[in-house]
């Protein structure tokens, strides 16, 4: 079957789309902070900006960053099977391993601060 220049175009167009498609769908689900948890503060709300508490975590590239905690936050935490179950702040212990889907950017600050909308509490591997 020869294709004509009009419908190898359209071919390429709809590959394309596919592919960037699937990229895009897939991009959401990887976290954007991988680490362990240095430490964390918790505390009275802070009423401007709707925080319960902070976490410092130390990325697997050795780079600091203070990852901001809102009511609004998902935190879960891997069991045995694999599977996520819900988790509160004080379960994010000193040396915990996590992901952390965040909402924007990073601040210029140091250490950076950014603001958490998933984190995931890793199982830990004994």
């Amino acid at each position: 079957m020869k294709l004509t220049p009009l419908q190898m175009i359209v071919m390429f167009v709809v590959l394309a789309g596919i592919v960037y498609g699937t990229y895009a769908a897939t991009m959401d689900q990887l976290p954007d902070i991988t680490g362990t948890v240095m430490g964390s503060t918790t505390g009275s709300s802070n009423v401007t900006n709707d925080s319960i508490g902070t976490v410092y975590v130390q990325e697997d590239s050795n780079e600091n960053i203070s990852v901001i905690i809102r009511k609004s936050t998902k935190i879960y935490k891997e069991n045995e099977e694999n599977k996520q179950v819900e988790a509160n702040m004080n379960q994010l212990k000193k040396g915990a391993k996590v992901e952390v889907h965040t909402i924007g950017d990073a601040t210029d600050t140091i250490p950076p601060q950014i603001v958490a909308e998933k984190i995931i509490i890793k199982k830990s591997s004994k």
